[in-house]
């Protein structure tokens, strides 16, 4: 029987989770956007009525209003039938409470809108603790080349670039934030980026070392530790 890990503030995790029986839970692009907008505001310890926000302020309005994060969020990418995230709490269980209230504010927004009932997510979140730099590194390489993974054992070498040039214009990865795409943006403001300056001199190195991917299994990608 596995046992759950727990999250310890200042560590780092991988959290991920796919839609129950595989099913796809972001349709288009708004369902991308209305995602992202609840990791920037159920990342908040002070309570705050989600759905009545986003009735009342803008786009711009929510991004500007203060909070007091729950978590640091670090990288991410979802795709059509799951989703996956790097961060750290900066409060004891931040990470659970700030999942909950996600994980509740997206069911009931696809429910509503799908007309549907029931859980959308399959089981609680799964949870990795990452704990050497070398593992962060992989992270943040295995998350942004997620989008095209299917895609990058297929492609001769040559497109290797066009292929992560395509994942740096898809706003439902960080890569798009960190290559300068989405700067002031809702998806720029979820992001704590002060883990990624640490790992990456540049993002060219980052660039560079996703291009390394090609020819390797993403179970082993190039900087992975067993």
């Amino acid at each position: 029987m596995s046992i759950r890990v727990q999250s310890v503030p200042g560590e780092y995790y991988h959290i991920y989770n796919r839609g129950v029986e595989k099913r796809v839970v972001f349709d288009n692009q708004h369902d991308y956007q209305r995602f992202l907008l609840l990791l920037l505001l159920a990342n908040d310890t002070t309570s705050v009525d989600i759905n009545q926000s986003i009735r009342d302020f803008s786009i711009p309005e929510l991004i500007k209003r203060s909070r007091k994060p729950l978590v640091s969020v670090y990288a991410y990418s979802l795709l059509p039938n799951h989703f996956h995230l790097l961060m750290s709490s900066n409060v004891e269980r931040g990470i659970g409470k700030f999942k909950q209230k996600v994980s509740t504010g997206y069911t009931m927004y696809f429910n509503i809108k799908n007309e549907r009932t029931g859980s959308l997510f399959q089981g609680k979140y799964k949870i990795k603790h990452a704990a050497k730099n070398e593992y962060l590194k992989y992270l943040f390489e295995y998350i942004h080349l997620n989008p095209v993974r299917k895609k990058f054992d297929m492609i001769d070498s040559s497109r290797v670039e066009s292929l992560i040039n395509e994942v740096e214009s898809d706003p439902g990865t960080s890569l798009s934030v960190y290559s300068g795409n989405e700067s002031g943006r809702i998806s720029d403001s979820v992001l704590d980026k002060t883990l990624f300056k640490e790992l990456f001199p540049s993002y060219k190195k980052h660039y560079q070392s996703l291009c390394r991917w090609k020819g390797l299994s993403f179970e082993e990608g190039p900087t992975f530790l067993k």
